[in-house]
C-alpha cells in the first residue's frame, strides 16, 4: 500500500454539508471513499467533484454494514472515518501526517480522536467535547459492529486503543440541522430491531436516551440514561456524559432538587473543573438565588483559570468555564443594576469572540447612554481591527441596529472608503437613521434583489410612518416571510397614518411587531412618529406601555421605564413584570418597604414566577406578609420548598 490515508464515509442527502467535510481533508487524505445509501439530492454529484470512488449501497437499517462496505474499498495504510456533518481542524495536518508515516500500520489499534460538538452556531465557539475511535489501520480484522451507534471492533480480541489530538468539528447537534434531518424516527426503529434481537448493554441505553433527548422526550431520556448507569459504566467512556445528560434532563424537567443531588455528587468526582459549578449556579439562578449563583459562576471561572494552566480545564465543555458563566454574570449584574460590572463582563465576552453579536449589541447599547461617540470608537479600536473589512461591516451592522447616527455614519463611510460591500437593507437603514429621504428612495429600486425581505418590509413600514407617505407600501414583499406581520397589518397602517379608525377592532394588530416599530422609531429619534404610531391604538395603550416599560428597563434605561410604569400605576394598569421591575428599583435604593409592597403585588399578579418569592424573602424581615409569601411559595412550588438551601434561607440560615 503506497497511499497513507483513506477517508471513508457513508452519506445520504448531505448536499448542504458534504463539500465542507471533503474540503477539510484536502492535502490530508490520499483517497476518498463515499458510500451513498440512497440520496435523492445532489450528494453524489458533490462527492464526484472530489473523488471517483462513489458507490451505491442499499440501506438495510444497519450503519455498521454500510461503513464496512466503505472501509472494504480502502487501499491506503490508514483509514479515517468521518460523517458528512463533520470536518477536520487542519491546523496540525503536517504533524499528523508525519506521525502516521512513522506508525506501524500492520498492528491493530484504534485511535480515539476528540470531537467538538457545536451546540450553538459555529461562530459562537460553544461546544461539548466527546471522543470516538475514528482512525485505525487498514487491517483485515478491524470492522464495525452494531447497527446503530456502531463501534470499531477487532475480530477475535479487544482492539488496543490510543489517542491523537486531531480535532473533528461536528455540527449535527445544531437545532436547525436536527430539524432538517429528522433522523430520530429512523434511529428508533433500528433500536427496536436491536432490542428484539439481543439484550441491551449500558451503551445501548445511553445512545437510546440520546435519541429521546433530541426528541425532547425528557422523561424517556431520563429513564434510559439512568438505566445506562451501572457499576460497569464507571469504567466506560460514556460515564461522564451519562451523568451530565441526567443533570441537563432533570433541569429541563425542573426537578431541581434531584438535579442538585447529582450535581453535588459530580462536584465530588470532578472538584477541580468548572463545569458543575456553572451548572449548579444555573440551578440557583433559576430558583432566584442570584447572589449564590454569582459566587458559583465566579468560582467556575477561577477553577478554569487555575486548571487551564496545565492544559484541558473542563470535563464536558470549555464553555462551562468561560462563555456561559460570564454570560450569566452579565444577566445577574444587570439584574443587580451594577452597570460597571455588566459592562466589564460584556467586554470580556466580546474580546473572547468578536462574532458574539448579541453581547456586542448589549455592550454598545449601554455605552451609548453615557459615552461620547469618540470615546466609544476609541474603546472599539482596542478590540476590533478597523482596517479589516469583516470587522467594519460587523460594526456597521451593530450601529444600525442601535439606530445611532454618529456611529452608523463613521462605519458607513469607512466601508465606502475600503469598498466593503454594503447590503441594500443596510443602505436603506442608514438613510432612515440619517433622515435622508432622497438617499432612501434611490435605493428602493434595488430591494427586489435583496434576500432580506423581512427587514426591508420593516424599513418600508418605518419610512411610511416617518415620512407619512403610503407609496412605500407598493414595494412590500408579498412572501410574508416568517417573523413578518401580515400584509393586512401593513396596509391598514398605511391607510390610517393620518387618522384613528372609527372602529379600531377592524384594524389589524400585531402587538409585538408594533412594539419593535416603536422601539426603532425611538432609537432613531423620531419621537413625533413614535407618538403618532402609539396614538393609532388607543385601545391597546396599556399593553404597549407595559411592553415598552419592560423594554426600557431591560435596556438599563431606568428613568424611561419608570415614566411608563408610573403612568400605568396611576391608572391601575401596571402588569406583573412592571411591578417586579419597579420593586427592584426601589429595593436597590434601599426603599425596602415600598419595594416589598410592589414585589408582593407582582407575586399576586403572576404567582408562577418562583424567583420573585425568593427575592421577596431575601429582602424581608419577619412579619405576617413574609409568612404569607412563604406559605404561598410552599403551595405553588412544593418541590422547590424542600430544597435544603431554600429551607436554610427561609429559616434565615443562608
Amino acid at each position: 500500500m503506497s497511499k497513507l490515508l483513506s477517508l471513508c464515509m457513508i452519506c445520504k442527502n448531505e448536499e448542504k454539508v458534504l463539500a465542507r467535510c471533503l474540503e477539510s481533508v484536502q492535502g490530508i487524505a490520499d483517497e476518498i471513499i463515499v458510500v451513498d445509501t440512497g440520496s435523492t439530492d445532489k450528494t453524489k454529484e458533490i462527492a464526484l467533484q472530489y473523488t471517483e470512488h462513489v458507490y451505491d449501497f442499499v440501506w438495510v437499517n444497519d450503519f455498521a454494514m454500510a461503513k464496512n462496505e466503505a472501509i472494504r474499498r480502502a487501499t491506503s495504510k490508514w483509514i479515517l472515518v468521518l460523517d458528512a456533518d463533520e470536518y477536520l481542524d487542519r491546523d496540525g495536518k503536517d504533524a499528523f501526517l508525519a506521525y502516521l508515516s512513522n506508525e506501524d500500520h500492520r498492528q491493530p489499534v484504534g485511535y480515539v480522536l476528540p470531537i467538538y460538538n457545536f451546540i450553538d452556531p459555529v461562530q459562537s465557539g460553544k461546544f461539548m467535547e466527546s471522543s470516538a475511535v475514528r482512525l485505525f489501520p487498514n487491517h483485515p480484522d478491524i470492522y464495525f459492529d452494531r447497527p446503530i451507534h456502531e463501534q470499531v471492533e477487532l475480530r477475535g480480541g479487544e482492539l488496543p486503543s490510543a489517542s491523537y489530538p486531531l480535532v473533528i468539528f461536528h455540527t449535527g447537534y445544531l437545532t436547525e440541522t436536527k430539524k432538517e434531518k429528522q433522523k430520530s424516527a429512523r434511529n428508533l426503529s433500528i433500536f427496536k430491531d436491536l432490542k428484539s434481537s439481543k439484550s441491551f448493554t449500558e451503551y445501548d441505553y445511553f445512545t437510546l436516551a440520546n435519541e429521546y433527548s433530541m426528541l425532547r422526550d425528557h422523561k424517556k431520556a431520563l429513564y434510559y440514561y439512568e438505566r445506562s448507569l451501572t457499576k460497569k459504566t464507571e469504567s466506560m467512556s460514556i460515564f461522564p456524559f451519562a451523568r451530565y445528560q441526567i443533570v441537563l434532563v432533570l433541569i429541563e424537567l425542573k426537578r431541581y432538587k434531584d438535579a442538585l443531588v447529582y450535581i453535588e455528587d459530580n462536584l465530588r468526582r470532578w472538584p477541580n473543573y468548572p463545569d458543575y459549578y456553572t451548572i449548579k449556579g444555573s440551578v440557583y439562578e433559576a430558583l432566584g438565588l442570584y447572589e449564590e449563583a454569582m459566587a458559583l459562576y465566579q468560582e467556575a471561572l477561577e477553577k478554569a483559570d487555575s486548571h487551564g494552566k496545565s492544559g484541558r480545564f473542563w470535563v464536558m465543555s470549555p464553555s462551562l468555564g468561560s462563555h456561559l458563566p460570564i454570560t450569566n454574570l452579565v444577566k445577574l449584574y444587570q439584574e443587580a443594576q451594577n452597570i460597571p460590572q455588566t459592562v466589564y463582563h460584556l467586554t470580556k465576552l466580546v474580546q473572547m469572540n468578536t462574532n458574539d453579536h448579541l453581547s456586542l449589541f448589549r455592550l454598545l447599547n449601554i455605552l451609548v447612554q453615557t459615552e461620547s461617540p469618540e470615546g466609544i470608537l476609541a474603546f472599539l479600536k482596542k478590540i476590533f481591527d478597523f482596517e479589516q473589512e469583516s470587522h467594519l461591516i460587523k460594526l456597521l451592522h451593530e450601529s444600525l441596529l442601535l439606530g445611532h447616527r454618529e456611529l452608523s455614519a463613521h462605519f458607513y463611510e469607512a466601508c465606502l472608503v475600503k469598498n466593503v460591500p454594503i447590503h441594500t437593507h443596510q443602505k436603506l437603514h442608514y438613510a432612515l437613521i440619517c433622515g435622508e429621504r432622497d438617499r432612501f428612495d434611490s435605493n428602493v429600486s434595488a430591494i427586489s434583489e435583496s434576500p432580506n425581505k423581512g427587514q426591508i418590509n420593516k424599513l418600508l413600514f418605518l419610512a411610511a410612518i416617518v415620512w407619512q407617505d403610503m407609496q412605500y407600501g407598493e414595494y412590500l414583499d408579498e412572501s410574508e416571510d416568517a417573523g413578518d406581520p401580515s400584509l393586512q397589518l401593513l396596509r391598514d397602517m398605511f391607510q390610517t397614518l393620518d387618522e384613528v379608525p372609527s372602529d379600531e377592532k377592524q384594524l389589524a394588530f400585531d402587538v409585538n411587531y408594533i412594539v419593535t416599530l416603536l422601539i426603532d422609531l425611538f432609537k432613531m429619534g423620531y419621537y413625533e412618529a413614535y407618538d403618532r404610531l402609539i396614538q393609532q391604538y388607543p385601545t391597546y395603550n396599556a399593553i404597549l406601555a407595559n411592553l415598552l416599560g419592560d423594554y426600557f428597563y431591560n435596556q438599563t434605561q431606568y428613568q424611561l421605564s419608570v415614566d411608563y410604569y408610573s403612568l400605568l400605576l396611576s391608572n391601575d394598569e401596571l402588569a406583573g413584570p412592571g411591578y417586579y421591575h419597579l420593586s427592584q428599583l426601589y429595593l436597590h435604593q434601599d426603599e425596602v418597604k415600598d419595594g416589598l409592597a410592589l414585589l408582593s403585588k407582582a407575586i399576586e399578579l403572576v404567582p408562577s414566577q418562583g424567583p420573585w418569592y425568593i427575592r421577596y424573602l431575601k429582602s424581608s424581615t419577619d412579619g405576617s406578609e413574609r409568612k404569607h409569601v412563604i406559605e404561598r411559595y410552599r403551595n405553588e412550588f412544593p418541590s422547590y420548598y424542600q430544597i435544603p438551601i431554600i429551607q436554610q434561607m427561609i429559616k434565615g440560615q443562608a
